[in-house]
């Protein structure tokens, strides 16, 4: 992205290139609408795997359990159904990778989709806040009494 910034010294302007980052421009502020829009029973938490460490951290971290190609954001919720055999309960997680429009996941963030998909759970890539929503939404994370992205869920 490139814009326009005024020299403090020789006060004439200049274009810079800004690299949009995720974080400043989906994570957060997806975040900050989650932490009101969700219902309390969803538990969702970020996964800080991706921040650059000098080598120690970052050969402690692995040994601990670190695992490559983890998302962004991990949601948990516990799901009701009814049927002819009576009422049922079972855990659902989600998890989903928050990319910038033109981005890619990485080949150890596709390996991490598979996998979780094998066990049963689901993976999702979403390349905006607007998207981020509708996915929550339609899972029925989302509180009724709350308009987000125009829409009440």
């Amino acid at each position: 992205m490139l814009v326009k910034q005024r020299d403090l010294f020789t006060k004439r302007w200049s274009t810079m290139r800004v690299h949009d980052k995720e974080a400043t421009s989906l994570h957060i502020p997806l975040v900050a609408m989650l932490r009101w829009c969700l219902k309390p029973e969803v538990i969702f938490r970020h996964c800080p795997n991706g921040e650059h460490r000098d080598p120690r951290t970052a050969a402690k971290l692995k040994a601990m359990g670190v695992l490559p190609g983890s998302p962004d954001l991990e949601f948990f919720w516990k799901h009701y159904w009814e049927d002819l055999e009576g009422s049922h309960t079972c855990l659902r997680v989600l998890f989903l990778e928050l990319k910038l429009p033109r981005g890619r996941m990485s080949p150890s963030q596709q390996l991490f989709a598979e996998r979780v998909g094998a066990v049963g759970a689901e993976h999702i890539m979403v390349t905006s806040i607007d998207a981020a929503i509708a996915a929550l939404g339609v899972r029925g994370l989302i509180k009724p009494s709350v308009e987000v992205c125009g829409r009440r869920w």
